[in-house]
């Protein structure tokens, strides 16, 4: 699986958000903001995100009942894959975050369709509002599609089906996904390294 090398003129792409957030503070769908994701050149529309942000510390410290909070944010099927007993299961609870950011879809224009804009998207979505997020999930529909964004460090979270839940923990590093040519030809660059960890820097200091 190759992760692109096509080239394609971009000149000014960037990311524009509008999101719906719950005002009623006793209601479950408060602990899941909903986003919409442009990526535009301009004022066209290349690329089109729908995601989620599922406030996991804010659920913890509210009722701790993360299945509820799924389940009315219509994300239940993720429950018993990422959680139980009202937290992360042990396989992946080494991110830096608490939060989890789920892809409920990512699609790009077919004029620029396999030129890794999507995966561009992501990195970018991950490293800002992901910034405090443990997980990235989402959803996959076949092997080729699993591939493609294992490109990006994702990795199959329900092995054995044609079908399921792929995530990327935050709390490693991850490659940069940047426009190498300055033409908007996105690019993986490098591979997935060790885990982000603070070091020592004197007395009593740390840093990441």
């Amino acid at each position: 699986m190759t992760c692109g090398r096509d080239r394609w003129n971009v000149m000014d792409m960037k990311l524009s958000i509008t999101s719906d957030i719950e005002l009623d503070p006793r209601s479950d769908d408060r602990f899941v903001t909903w986003l919409d994701v442009s990526a535009r050149d301009g004022a066209v529309v290349q690329g089109h995100a729908r995601i989620a942000v599922v406030h996991v510390g804010e659920i913890a410290d509210d009722h701790g009942d993360v299945w509820r909070a799924l389940h009315a944010a219509g994300l239940g099927h993720i429950h018993d894959t990422y959680f139980e007993d009202g937290w992360y299961k042990d396989d992946f609870a080494d991110g830096a975050g608490i939060d989890l950011l789920y892809l409920e879809n990512v699609d790009v224009d077919d004029r620029v369709r396999g030129r890794n804009l999507d995966l561009a998207m992501v990195r970018r979505l991950s490293d800002s509002l992901g910034s405090g997020c443990q997980l990235v999930v989402k959803p996959y529909t076949s092997a080729l599609e699993a591939a493609h964004w294992a490109c990006l460090g994702f990795e199959i979270s329900t092995p054995g089906r044609s079908r399921g839940l792929l995530h990327l923990k935050l709390g490693l590093r991850h490659a940069p996904v940047i426009d190498t040519t300055g033409q908007g030809h996105f690019e993986v660059l490098g591979a997935n390294v060790s885990p982000v960890r603070p070091r020592r820097v004197g007395f009593g200091g740390f840093q990441s």
